[in-house]
């Protein structure tokens, strides 16, 4: 009877079928929208995720703008998801608390069809939302990188790897000038610091040098012979480039609609390189796991010594039964290393060098201490250690100036678990809440010239006429580098250590400028910021060696 009543249907029929199913969805989605709980001024939302075509993906754009028009807490629609923009200090209380007492709001990132499909939700810590298996796997990853020697080995690995970047640059300097006194090279600055920072966190990561400088220096010799295994260049060159691409495409899998991203062209075939790329990283980390697995087996008494997150991870599994570690949780914890650990080291260090050739008084003040920090009977060739570190407050304050001015990520993300209170308000799980660190580290009410670029902002003279640190000036929340409460990152020490000791080895023997100081800095934005190009023209500093930015 339902067949022969639906073969008896005209065109007109279905038509207005379509029109009712379409006139019912409309009804239901702004009855919804309209009697939602705690209304704040926002931007009319649009059915079927039309939004995401007028946005675009630049969340710090979209919420400088929604902060503009319509305050320091408003709403928008994007994603499918109703979304909080906070944008005043005040309103972090709960969200970046660091007391363990609630799990509330402790998730970072909301449930969507598209990151369970690129198989990152739910694992490891960055977009784990389980409480429990997170805080196994961050209690994990803060111990590897807690081990006695841990610190000492990053240092070795900046001293060893800045050592081969130097012979690189030099190289090159020497191959494509006419004479060798010539104080001028121009180069990219910003792949070499992206594989430099990449083949620094591979050995700490998982033990084994990787080759993407060396690869990247091989793609201007071609015609010389390289002195390691063409086949670890092109892998390594290629597992670098993959991460950076999985970052970036990431936001199409967090915000595009399922049917979008399978059948539009366009963005298919985005979605395709990206799970491409997806694919050969952890096929990578597979292999490498049961690498390491068999190697231990063989000859246990080799890695008593190393200092990598794989290393302890496997050993904790067999050491600790009682924790239940296997290559699930431990490539997810890897995956993590890489994705947090590289891209936004690189981008910070890009974005130092733009500011402090901006600002020459400051640049000149980071000289001075950092060649104050190096022994006076120092060689040509500097090495870090933890004493040199120790007395780079300067630079110290010159990263956290940095970060406050161009913050790598602009805008942070907490999902309610449960009904929670916000912002005076009580708000139902699922919940999504942006925190809009880029307005507050710009924000007059929390910074006196907040436009001015001025590391001393977080640093006073003592008696000594030394620099110490001046938290107490700083308001609570007002600058966020690492995130905040119980999901700050775990390795910020460790990022740290690695920014201050390539500042102090690369100005050590370098002089930086910008070859053209007119041209604003170009990023590309998303839910990070990421610089686009950097040129530098390299030079020993009594010779003066320039470089050049751009991204």
């Amino acid at each position: 009877m339902f067949f022969q009543t639906i073969a008896s249907f005209i065109t007109v029929d279905y038509l207005l079928i379509i029109f009712l199913t379409l006139f019912s969805y409309l009804i239901r989605f702004y009855y919804n929208h309209f009697t939602r709980p705690n209304p704040l001024p926002g931007p009319l939302p649009l059915p079927f995720d039309l939004e995401n075509f007028f946005y675009g993906n630049n969340f710090k754009l979209i919420a400088s703008n929604l902060q503009q028009k319509y305050g320091d807490i408003c709403e928008f629609r994007l994603g499918g998801y109703r979304r909080i923009l906070l944008s005043r200090t005040d309103y972090f209380d709960n969200l970046l608390t660091s007391s363990t007492k609630s799990s509330t709001l402790f998730a970072k990132h909301e449930y969507t069809h598209g990151m369970d499909e690129l198989g990152v939700f739910g694992k490891g810590m960055f977009f784990n939302s389980n409480y429990e298996t997170w805080k196994i796997n961050r209690y994990l990853f803060s111990q590897s990188i807690s081990t006695p020697g841990f610190n000492d080995e990053v240092i070795k690995q900046t001293n060893d790897l800045f050592n081969e970047l130097d012979g690189y640059w030099n190289s090159l300097k020497n191959s494509n000038s006419s004479n060798d006194a010539d104080s001028w090279f121009e180069m990219d600055f910003l792949p070499w610091i992206s594989r430099f920072s990449s083949d620094i966190l591979f050995p700490l990561a998982i033990g084994e040098r990787a080759y993407s400088m060396a690869s990247y220096y091989n793609s201007f010799n071609s015609n010389e012979n390289s002195c390691f295994d063409t086949s670890k260049l092109y892998y390594s060159d290629k597992f670098n480039s993959g991460i950076v691409n999985l970052i970036r495409g990431m936001i199409i899998f967090q915000l595009v609609n399922p049917f979008l991203r399978r059948h539009l062209p366009i963005l298919k075939d985005k979605v395709n390189a990206v799970l491409a790329y997806r694919d050969f990283i952890f096929k990578s980390l597979d292999n490498i796991i049961e690498k390491r697995k068999i190697d231990l087996a063989k000859t246990p008494q080799k890695f008593k010594s190393k200092h990598d997150l794989l290393t302890f991870l496997l050993t904790t599994h067999n050491d600790a039964n009682e924790i239940p570690i296997n290559d699930d949780v431990i490539r997810p914890i890897l995956l993590d290393a890489f994705l947090a650990g590289s891209d936004t080291t690189a981008n910070l260090l890009c974005y130092i060098i733009y500011y402090i050739c901006h600002n020459p008084h400051v640049k000149q003040k980071m000289f001075d201490e950092i060649d104050s920090a190096f022994p006076n009977d120092s060689s040509d060739i500097p090495y870090m250690n933890t004493d040199i570190i120790a007395k780079l407050k300067y630079c110290e304050a010159i990263i956290k100036e940095t970060s406050r001015v161009m913050p790598v990520t602009a805008v942070s993300r907490r999902v309610a678990v449960n009904e929670c209170e916000v912002a005076g308000y009580t708000w139902p799980a699922k919940t999504i809440f942006h925190l809009n660190y880029a307005s507050i580290h710009l924000n007059e009410k929390y910074w006196e010239n907040p436009n001015v670029y001025n590391p001393d902002r977080f640093y006073q003279k003592n008696n000594l006429n030394e620099f110490e640190t001046d938290l107490d000036s700083i308001a609570k929340y007002s600058l966020v580098i690492f995130g905040g409460g119980t999901r700050i990152c775990p390795g910020r020490k460790l990022a740290i250590i690695n920014m201050l000791s390539f500042m102090a080895l690369m100005f050590k023997k370098y002089d930086v400028e910008l070859v053209d100081m007119q041209a604003p800095l170009n990023t590309y934005t998303t839910f990070m910021t990421t610089c686009q190009d950097i040129i530098v023209l390299l030079h020993l500093k009594y010779f003066l060696l320039c470089a050049k930015i751009y991204r």
